[in-house]
């Protein structure tokens, strides 16, 4: 019970302090991956520090009331910003602040917009982004009818997602064993060391600590960071940055940019993944870049997908890519979806079903119930149910496999290409779906999938992996993490709301939230599909069957050939050239990977096992360093001290 509190006096503390970091620019954002910045330096407190004061006076928590700890914090800690708040309130009110008679809106999005999905107060709306007049109280009331439907919308959302990670549990936790990399590191921070020399309690410093392999490589982050940060402040202080951008002026080359992004933590993770899959993500990042290249030198046309980064043929590979995979991954548990749904329907809970902790009957009945809730919710705001069936079946498919992507290869960041509605339209063509329907499913698309960064399954799926390792009742587990959810999207509506009416969107110094994202990436691409209707495209169809292919083709023979170096993951984050996952990634786990590879073959399995605390130092001690930075960042009210920036 006590870590549950703790959890929630901590979730409601991220609840806070993420929308003031990413509103007011502090540089960092705490919930912006599936290794949140915020939960991970709260978590090292929690062990490193408060911990070892209680277990002094002896009344310590236990690894298995820490962990919880980091469950409840690291499954809420996107809500507030990618993974639903701010682009959900920027939504609502970006179309009427923004209305003007040259883009439209009034004209043809208002009357597209039910009264029950957004606030149509004009004083509301306006002192949302200028602030309130002084003494004036904060219009809630204006607020409870749409936040009421979209909460049980991202409820829906969250238990279809949720559903998902109990039905796929088995398979690939005890099935295929997956390594699940993102689990490992609390895991290993928690675990206790031998007891005081001459006592015969606990170690006060869990053993993880005690490694001085650890240490240096936590200190390495510690002073590249550390020089960072004190530059910011102290300009006359050398540094250096991390990212660095290479252009091209000769033709074709000058077609493409590449991003070498410094980061010890990728660096770190990569070390910890089999190499093929390490390997893979470098590599099919350089395969898409001679893409573009050998296109530029043919001459062809590379538009940008509409409403996103990347160029249109390559997200539209992936598109079709990741529904493959998911096929894929479906079809290699056929078996034990089919034992599970016999098991379902015998009488009385099989051993088995009852130590998941919800059982395969409720997982298939909230999957059901859900998605058929997000349809019917779609329906009522004037989507057809075709459009929003397809819509949800590719949204879902696509989450399943990024759950797969963050659950074997570590990545704890993953970017969307491309939106479901692109490709339903790609399909269908725009003018079938109807105005009402773009603008219902637009939004859904850049609200919920927002850019893919913190999907709240495989954060589902990797604290499931975290309680199996830990000895967690899994029920307990997911009491605990639903709590959390309801928590923090409750605090996050008070606390942005709050922020926007005394301060002013407009006047934030990230206006990207609530005024750039919403309008440009949303409500103009709405706009343009409903005034310039598109057809249904045969080449983006064939691009997502080529994507398909490819990606079947690397599963079969990753399956049947040990040898087999190349692995589908790597082709489906290969992205654009600054968008996606693979841009941001590919040098530093080209560096882990070759590390790896120089550090097995030099010293053997024994060297990289010897070495591998350093590595986690590299991981831990980034993210701890970053998040000191940001308390001072916030005691300082410094903005754009840009530390880590994905």
């Amino acid at each position: 019970m006590r870590a549950v509190v703790i959890g929630l006096l901590a979730v409601a503390a991220l609840g806070i302090i993420t929308p003031v970091c990413d509103l007011h620019w502090i540089g960092v954002m705490p919930g912006a991956s599936y290794m949140p910045v915020g939960s991970i330096f709260l978590f090292f407190f929690f062990v490193f520090v408060l911990n070892t004061l209680l277990k002094a006076l002896k009344i310590p928590l236990s690894p298995q009331e820490l962990l919880l700890i980091y469950a409840m914090m690291a499954v809420s800690s996107g809500i507030p910003s990618f993974g639903y708040v701010l682009y959900a309130i920027g939504i609502m009110a970006s179309p009427f602040y923004y209305a003007n008679p040259t883009n439209r809106y009034v004209e043809v999005l208002h009357k597209l917009i039910p009264d029950w999905m957004a606030p149509k107060n004009p004083d509301t709306i306006r002192y949302l982004y200028e602030g309130l007049p002084k003494g004036m109280a904060i219009p809630y009331k204006d607020w409870i009818t749409p936040l009421f439907w979209w909460t049980l919308l991202v409820l829906a959302m969250y238990l279809v997602m949720f559903c998902l990670a109990v039905i796929v549990r088995k398979q690939w936790v005890e099935n295929e064993k997956l390594i699940f990399p993102l689990a490992l590191v609390p895991v290993d921070m928690v675990k206790e060391g031998e007891p005081e020399a001459g006592g015969a309690g606990q170690s006060l410093i869990p053993s993880f600590f005690k490694n001085k392999l650890m240490w240096l490589g936590f200190l390495i982050p510690v002073l590249i960071y550390s020089i960072r940060g004190l530059h910011f402040y102290f300009p006359s202080i050398p540094t250096f940055k991390n990212d660095y951008y290479i252009n091209f002026t000769d033709k074709p080359w000058n077609s493409i940019t590449i991003w070498i992004k410094l980061s010890t933590s990728i660096m770190g993770f990569a070390y910890l993944i089999p190499t093929s899959l390490s390997f893979s993500i470098w590599f099919f990042y350089w395969v898409n870049r001679l893409q573009v290249v050998a296109g530029a030198a043919m001459g062809f046309q590379m538009p940008i997908v509409r409403g996103w980064f990347t160029r249109s043929f390559l997200a539209y590979q992936q598109l079709g890519g990741m529904i493959a995979f998911a096929v894929l991954l479906f079809w290699a548990m056929r078996r034990e979806l089919a034992d599970t749904l016999k098991k379902m329907f015998r009488k009385g809970a099989p051993s088995e079903d009852k130590k998941e902790g919800a059982s395969y009957l409720l997982a298939f009945a909230g999957l059901i119930g859900g998605f058929l809730f997000i349809c019917f919710w779609a329906m009522a705001a004037g989507a057809p149910f075709w459009a929003v069936f397809l819509w949800a079946a590719i949204l879902f498919l696509t989450v399943v496999v990024i759950t797969r992507i963050v659950s074997e290869s570590g990545l704890f960041f993953v970017q969307y290409d491309m939106f479901p509605l692109e490709a339903v339209v790609s399909m269908t063509g725009s003018q079938v779906i109807g105005a009402q329907g773009i603008s219902t499913l637009n939004a859904f698309n850049h609200i919920f999938p927002a850019e893919g960064r913190v999907l709240l399954m495989p954060f589902f799926l990797n604290n499931i992996k975290m309680a199996e390792s830990s000895g967690i009742k899994r029920k307990s587990l997911y009491i605990s993490m639903w709590l959390a959810i309801i928590l923090m999207v409750v605090v996050s509506y008070v606390v942005v709301l709050n922020m926007a009416y005394r301060y002013g969107a407009v006047n934030f110094g990230q206006t990207w939230w609530l005024s750039g994202y919403p309008k440009q990436y949303n409500w103009d691409t709405a706009m343009s599909y409903i005034t310039t209707p598109v057809k249904a495209s045969l080449k983006d169809v064939v691009f997502m069957g080529i994507g398909a292919a490819v990606t079947g083709f690397l599963y079969w023979m990753g399956r049947v050939f040990i040898w087999w170096p190349f692995h589908p993951i790597g082709y489906l984050i290969a992205g654009g050239e600054l968008s996606g996952t693979a841009c941001r990634l590919w040098f530093m786990t080209m560096m882990g990977w070759l590390a790896k590879v120089l550090i097995v073959k030099l010293g053997g399995i024994k060297i990289y096992r010897m070495l591998m605390p350093v590595f986690l130092g590299l991981i831990i001690g980034e993210f701890v360093t970053v998040g000191a930075w940001v308390i001072v960042d916030l005691f300082t009210g410094a903005k754009g001290n840009f530390l880590m920036w994905l």
